[in-house]
Parts: C-alpha cells; structure tokens; sequence
C-alpha cells in the first residue's frame, strides 16, 4: 500500500509530466489544455469524468468539454458511459506506441495532406512559359513532400507495421549508420 509521502510523490511527478506534455505540444501548435488532459488519461490510465478533470488540472468545464469532443475527433481517447452511471466517462489508450501513431496520422491527415494539395493547385495555376523559379521551388517541396509519404506509408501504414521497426530498431539503424553520409554523396 502506498504510503502519504509516495502518494505525494506520485502527484508531484504526475503534475510535471502533465505540465511538460502541455508545454511540448503548444510549442508543436496543440492546445495546451487539449495535451494536459490527453496526459492525464494516458499516465493515469483510469477513466475519468469531466468533473475529474476539471478539478485536476483547474480548468472549466467549457474548456474541458472543447477539448475533449477535440481528442476524441483526433481519436486518442474514448467516451462512454458506466450502466447506471449519469456522467460520461473518458478513457485514453495508454499504450504508447498506438497514441503516438493516431497523433502522427491525424497531424499528416489535418496538416500535410491539405499543404501538398495546396501546392499542387499552385503549380496547376502557373502558365506554361514564366515562372520558372517559382515552379522549382515548389516542385522542390513537393519532392520533399513525396519523400516524407513515402517514409510515412512504410513506417506508418499499420501499427503492427510501425511495432515491428521499433523492435528492429537497434537493426535498423545499424543499416541505416552504415549507408554513405549525404555530404559525401553531393560531392
């Protein structure tokens, strides 16, 4: 059984995971509140109700409620509701990998998708003499843009895809050190 100090310590070192995960999503351009409650359900793994929430981490219940209905669109957490129970209940997967997987897709679904079919319309736009360099530039991102779905469609089509190259990773990057660096490949 826990004893007070442990417990204390315990919600000391849950308070800075939820604070770190807050501040290293905003600077990624997620809502704060949003990336604080994700990290409360995923580091408690209990479900929790609104009411919960809101008194854990000091916010309202408008804001909280925003941000989940957010989370469960990004589909990194799940709402139901206990038989008898009147309140929701919200649960989060708390296996790693599969969090971060849903995130990474649905920030290409949401982020890059649209950016590459922007850029295409761009290009689509430009008349057939003129605009040369804009033209390169843009067909420039646009390879990057394809190189980073092609990567993204190996590593990322099934999460049994993506945990395989994380137990093959130690071999994976052994192959991977041993390719000739870029900087000698441009010479």
């Amino acid at each position: 059984m826990f004893k007070n100090s442990d417990v204390s310590k315990v919600k000391e070192a849950e308070d800075l995971f939820l604070q770190e995960w807050g501040r290293m999503s905003s600077s990624w351009g997620i809502n704060r509140t949003m990336a604080q409650i994700h990290a409360l359900l995923f580091v408690s793994g209990e479900p929790h109700t609104m009411d919960e929430i809101c008194d854990r981490l000091h916010i309202s219940r408008g804001n909280a409620s925003m941000n989940l209905r957010n989370l469960m669109d990004w589909g990194v957490i799940r709402r139901f509701r206990r038989p008898g129970e009147r309140h929701d209940t919200y649960l989060c997967d708390t296996d790693a990998l599969t969090m971060v997987a849903r995130v990474i897709r649905e920030r290409k679904r949401r982020e890059l998708d649209p950016t590459v079919s922007a850029l295409e319309s761009c290009l689509d736009m430009l008349p057939n003499e003129g605009a040369d360099r804009f033209r390169s530039r843009v067909a420039g991102l646009l390879e990057v843009f394809e190189m980073l779905d092609i990567v993204f469609k190996y590593a990322m089509q099934t999460d049994e895809r993506l945990r395989m190259i994380v137990r093959h990773r130690k071999d994976i990057s052994e192959v991977l050190s041993k390719l000739e660096p870029l900087s000698k490949q441009v010479s």
